[in-house]
């Protein structure tokens, strides 16, 4: 009898099983995906896109016939709660999904997103409409603020600044961090760097400033407001509330504890990977694409050894890896430790890596 495996999620570790199962299937397993949505839009390339280098096809992954080509069922919909002792699976639709194994892998969510206005001005980009929305004239011209100064924010600012010139539109790109830009620190010549070529491409910094309250075209940062003809809420990220809910192990933040193997202690036949969980044995790890990625990896070998030899392998994390930030007008930001560079070559090879990785889907 065939064991039941239900992937929750569409991020780049279960992107990495569907593209091995397309070649080789698990032993003796139905395997399924739930996932909000039946398309994936990588966010790599959202700056590109933004700045009319890609089109929204370029980002797009189908994940209903990925899933068709892999002989994976695909369902739409939101797991709203799970109980790990029974075995089920709650969807948004009312639906009950049982399985044998489990794996999660549904990233994180914006903080504070549910403390936003209505409004058709605020963009945080987690849907295809918003997605969709920010390619237009509209959501570029004039006064641009975006909120956070992580890689998604500064990637966002070079990419709307750039657009901006070549229109000829001399409305302000400003990002407001609470923070310094990127975890900026004194000694870090890199990050400096980066800081430095923001200011010359003319983006507004204001770091160290926090968001006070966001209105309807106006946010309050201490006691002035900013006006805005776009907001881009790019803030960090928070634990998916579905893991708590459900009463599953979680670190202090709320984000899924696993193991090294991926695995939760208290529930082997639970698996985890991801931005949205937190490896015990390396709980500083950053929350990005390499890490999933590698993750990815780990993950199919630890599914194949748990429904069939047994064997296993523990996830390590690199020490160091390679990182490319859009800096607008096709030039890109790369660093690899304590190397940095920048210029049109850093481009072309994150633009390569992204054309591959998005090849592989197709």
């Amino acid at each position: 009898m065939s064991e039941k495996l239900l992937l929750i999620g569409g991020g780049h570790a279960h992107l990495s099983l569907l593209k091995k199962m397309k070649k080789n299937q698990l032993p003796n397993c139905e395997v399924t995906l739930l996932n909000p949505t039946s398309k994936y839009y990588y966010s790599g390339m959202f700056s590109g896109y933004v700045e009319g280098i890609y089109a929204l096809e370029d980002l797009e992954i189908n994940l209903a016939s990925l899933c068709e080509r892999a002989g994976v069922q695909f369902i739409e919909g939101t797991a709203m709660s799970v109980d790990a002792k029974q075995k089920m699976v709650l969807t948004e639709k009312g639906d009950i999904l049982s399985f044998d194994v489990l794996s999660f892998d549904i990233g994180t969510r914006r903080k504070s997103m549910e403390e936003l206005p209505e409004s058709d001005s605020i963009y945080h980009l987690n849907r295809k409409e918003q997605i969709q929305e920010l390619g237009t004239d509209e959501s570029r011209r004039g006064e641009v603020v975006i909120i956070g100064g992580g890689a998604a924010g500064i990637e966002l600012g070079f990419s709307i600044q750039s657009w901006k010139k070549k229109q000829g539109d001399d409305g302000n790109v400003s990002i407001i961090s609470s923070s310094p830009i990127y975890g900026e620190s004194e000694d870090d010549r890199c990050k400096k760097q980066l800081k430095e070529k923001l200011i010359g491409a003319g983006v507004v910094l204001r770091e160290n400033e926090r968001v006070e309250e966001v209105r309807d075209r106006e946010v309050v940062v201490g006691s002035e407001s900013v006006p805005y003809d776009a907001l881009l809420w790019m803030t960090g990220s928070e634990a998916p509330k579905l893991y708590k809910s459900s009463k599953l192990p979680t670190d202090d933040e709320g984000y899924l504890l696993v193991e090294d193997t991926l695995q939760v202690k208290e529930y082997p036949f639970i698996f985890g990977s991801g931005n949205g969980v937190t490896v015990r044995q390396y709980p500083e790890i950053p929350r990005n694409g390499v890490m999933a990625v590698r993750q990815g990896e780990v993950l199919w070998d630890n599914l194949e050894g748990f429904l069939g030899s047994g064997e296993g392998y523990h996830f390590k994390p690199q020490k160091r890896y390679l990182t490319i930030l859009s800096t607008g007008s096709r030039h890109g930001y790369l660093r690899y430790g304590s190397f940095c560079t920048a210029g049109k070559l850093a481009w072309k090879m994150k633009n390569k890596i992204d054309q591959k990785f998005m090849s592989t889907f197709k």
